[in-house]
C-alpha cells in the first residue's frame, strides 16, 4: 500500500510522458508482486493484502488518466482488465466475495475519469464507449465464469447490478455523442440481454427458487428495469415517467414469479414516483406545444397507458397474495383513478384553450367550458360509485360520493348562477333526475338490508 502510495505521488508529480506510462508498469508490477504471493502463502492475509494492491493498483491507474502525459487507451484499458480480472481470482480464492462489489466503485471511477479527458474530440466518444463497454461486459463475464463455484453468494451478481447501473449513464452520453441517439434504446435491451444471461445461470445452479428468492429478485428486476428503460429513452419527459409506471407493473408480475418482500417496495416506489409526476406536477403543461387534434393527443396515451399499469400493478399483486404492503397495494387502483380524473381536466382544457399552452381552471368565465368540467366530473363519479359498487369497495363509493357532493356545490354556486330562463330550470331538472339515479343505486345496492 506505501509502494503504490508512492507511485500515486510520482505520477502526479511527472505528468509528462513517458512517466505516467512508468508509473503504470510500476503499479501493475507491485500489484502482481501481491498476488503471487497469496498464490505461494494461501492464507488469508496475503489474500487481502493482495486485494489491497489491486484496489491501489486501480487508483494508480485512475491518476494516470488524469494528467497530461495519458497513456494510451489500450494500456489504460489492459490495465484496468488486468487488475479487475486478477481481483476477481482473488475474491473467489479467498474466498472473499465481497471483493468483488468493491471492484465496481474503482472501475465506475475509471471509466468516467477516462472520458473526462476531453483531449481529442473526434475520438473521445469511441474511446469511452469502448473503456466502459468492456468494463462492463467482464462484470457480467464474471459470474457466469464462477457458475456453482459462486453457490449462494450474492456479491458477484450484486457487482454486475452495480456496475450496469453506474457505467450506463457514461455509454449513453458517449452514444449520443457518436450520433447513436435515434436507437439509444438498444443501449438498455444490451444490458438487460446481459442480466438475463446471469438470470439463466442463476437457474441452472441447481438451488431451489424459494431458496434463492433474493438474488433472482435482484437480477431479475435490473433486467426488468433496463427493458422497461429502453421505452422511454427513445424519448423525454412524460415517457421516462411512462416508463417508472410500467416498470411498476412489470415488477408487480415479478413478484408473482419471485416471492420477494423488495420486489413489492420497489414497486410501489415506482408507482409514487409516476403519480407524483403526472398528478402534482405542474411542469407537464409545459412538455408539449398544443396540437389541432383534441383528444387523442399524447396526454390520451401517456396518462390512459400509465393508469392501465396501476390498476394492473394492482391485480398482479393481490392476485399474488402480496400481503407485506397492504395499505400500498389498496392505493394503487385510487392512483389509476386519480391520474383518470388528471387525464379528463386536462383533455378538457386542452379542448378550450386558444393558445400553444393549456390551463386547467374549472371556474372559467366561459360558460361552456366551466359547464364542461362540472358535466366531466360528474359522469366521472357515477362511473366511479358504479364501480365501487361493483367491487362491493366502500372506499370507492365514499370517493365517488365527495366528489359527486363537490361537482352539486360547484353547479349550484357557480353554473347555474350563470343561466337564465329555460335552460336554469332544464338544468335543475336534469340535475334532480341525476340525483334521484344516485340515490337509487345506493338505495338498491350499498344501503338495502341482508335477507333473512
Amino acid at each position: 500500500a506505501l509502494a503504490l502510495l508512492a507511485v500515486a505521488f510520482f505520477t502526479f508529480s511527472g505528468g509528462w510522458a513517458p512517466w505516467p506510462l512508468a508509473a503504470l508498469a510500476a503499479a501493475g508490477v507491485l500489484a502482481l508482486w501481491g498476488v503471487a504471493a497469496w498464490v505461494f502463502d494461501g492464507t488469508l492475509a496475503f489474500g487481502r493484502a493482495a486485494a489491497v494492491g489491486l484496489v491501489g493498483a486501480q487508483a494508480v491507474a485512475i491518476a494516470v488518466s488524469l494528467v497530461p502525459g495519458t497513456p494510451p487507451l489500450r494500456a489504460v484499458l489492459a490495465a484496468h482488465a488486468l487488475f479487475l480480472v486478477a481481483l476477481f481470482a482473488v475474491a473467489a480464492g479467498v474466498p472473499e466475495p465481497r471483493l468483488s462489489v468493491l471492484a465496481a466503485g474503482p472501475v465506475i471511477l475509471a471509466a468516467y475519469a477516462w472520458g473526462s479527458r476531453g483531449r481529442h474530440p473526434a475520438a473521445t466518444w469511441s474511446e469511452e464507449a469502448l473503456f466502459a463497454g468492456v468494463l462492463w461486459a467482464l462484470f457480467v463475464l464474471h459470474p457466469l465464469v464462477l457458475g456453482k463455484r459462486a453457490g449462494r453468494e450474492r456479491a458477484p451478481y450484486l457487482a454486475a447490478v452495480a456496475a450496469s447501473a453506474g457505467l450506463f449513464p457514461l455509454l449513453r452520453g458517449a452514444l449520443e455523442d457518436g450520433g447513436y441517439r435515434p436507437v439509444i434504446g438498444l443501449l438498455p435491451l444490451a444490458m438487460a440481454l446481459g442480466m438475463a444471461a446471469l438470470l439463466a445461470r442463476l437457474l441452472t445452479l441447481g438451488i431451489p427458487p424459494e431458496e434463492d428468492r433474493a438474488r433472482l429478485a435482484l437480477v431479475a428486476g435490473a433486467g426488468l428495469a433496463f427493458v422497461t428503460v429502453a421505452i422511454p429513452l427513445q424519448f423525454e419527459k412524460e415517457w421516462l415517467t411512462l416508463g417508472w409506471a410500467l416498470l411498476g407493473a412489470a415488477l408487480a408480475w415479478l413478484y408473482g414469479r419471485i416471492q420477494h418482500r423488495g420486489l413489492i417496495a420497489w414497486s410501489l416506489a415506482l408507482f409514487a414516483a409516476a403519480f407524483v409526476r403526472l398528478a402534482l406536477n405542474p411542469a407537464v403543461l409545459t412538455y408539449h406545444a398544443r396540437t389541432a387534434t383534441p383528444v387523442f393527443n399524447w396526454y390520451l396515451w401517456v396518462y390512459a397507458v400509465a393508469a392501465a399499469a396501476f390498476f394492473a400493478g394492482a391485480v398482479l399483486l393481490r392476485g399474488a397474495g402480496a400481503a407485506a404492503w397492504p395499505v400500498g397495494v389498496t392505493l394503487l387502483p385510487a392512483g389509476g383513478a386519480g391520474i383518470l380524473f388528471v387525464l379528463l381536466n386536462l383533455e378538457i382544457a386542452d379542448f378550450f384553450a386558444e393558445g400553444r399552452r393549456i390551463v386547467v381552471n374549472p371556474f372559467s368565465t366561459t360558460l361552456a367550458e366551466g359547464l364542461a368540467y362540472t358535466l366531466g366530473w360528474a359522469f366521472f363519479a357515477i362511473v366511479l360509485l358504479v364501480g365501487g359498487i361493483a367491487k362491493e369497495s366502500r372506499g370507492t363509493r365514499a370517493a365517488a360520493l365527495a366528489l359527486l357532493v363537490v361537482t352539486i356545490l360547484k353547479c349550484f354556486l357557480f353554473d347555474l348562477a350563470r343561466l337564465g330562463g329555460l335552460y336554469r330550470v332544464g338544468s335543475f331538472v336534469g340535475l334532480a333526475i341525476c340525483l334521484a339515479c344516485v340515490a337509487l343505486l345506493l338505495q338498491r345496492f350499498v344501503l338495502r338490508r341482508a335477507g333473512p
